[in-house]
């Protein structure tokens, strides 16, 4: 019964969906990091070069 079951799924449906969860989550990440102002993504930039450990989200 099971095996019958089992052997009539469609996994393809899977794929679909895992690309579609993955467009979007790309779509909104892209969205997020366009938004952002001048300023933030200059703070963010200099995290790398900075000697003490800073919150760029604090100022």
């Amino acid at each position: 019964m099971i095996r019958d079951i089992v052997s009539y799924l469609d996994y393809s449906v899977c794929a679909e969906i895992a690309l579609a969860l993955f467009v979007g989550t790309f779509a909104m990440i892209t969205y997020a990091a366009l938004r952002l102002s001048k300023n933030a993504t200059d703070r963010f930039a200099s995290i790398p070069l900075s000697d003490q450990p800073q919150d760029p989200r604090s100022e």
